[in-house]
C-alpha cells in the first residue's frame, strides 16, 4: 500500500494502542512515537523513546515500509490487548 492508503487506513480503523502515536509522512521526535517518513526515496520506520530519540527500525521502498508499520501497529495493539 501506499503511504497515503496507509494514513486513510490508519484513521478509518479503531486501533487501540494505548498513548502511542502513529505519524506518517514526517519524523518527529515527540516521545513515544512510531511512524514512517521518506527521504531521498528510501522509506524509514522508526520509534521513538521516553526522551524523543528516534531509533529506526527498518529501511526500504514505500510498500514494504508502509506493510512494515501497518504490521507494527497491530504488533502494539495485540500487546496492549492482552494486558
Amino acid at each position: 500500500m501506499t503511504l497515503i492508503e496507509l494514513q486513510k487506513r490508519l484513521s478509518t480503523e479503531n486501533h487501540i494502542i494505548g498513548s502511542l502515536q502513529v505519524e506518517c509522512g514526517k519524523r518527529t521526535e515527540v516521545p513515544d512515537v512510531i511512524g514512517i517518513y521518506e527521504e531521498n526515496g528510501v522509506f524509514y520506520v522508526y520509534d521513538t523513546n521516553d526522551r524523543g530519540g528516534v531509533v529506526i527500525l527498518d529501511e526500504g521502498a514505500e510498500e514494504e515500509m508502509t506493510e512494515a508499520l501497518y504490521r507494527r501497529v497491530l504488533k502494539v495493539e495485540k500487546r496492549y490487548l492482552k494486558k
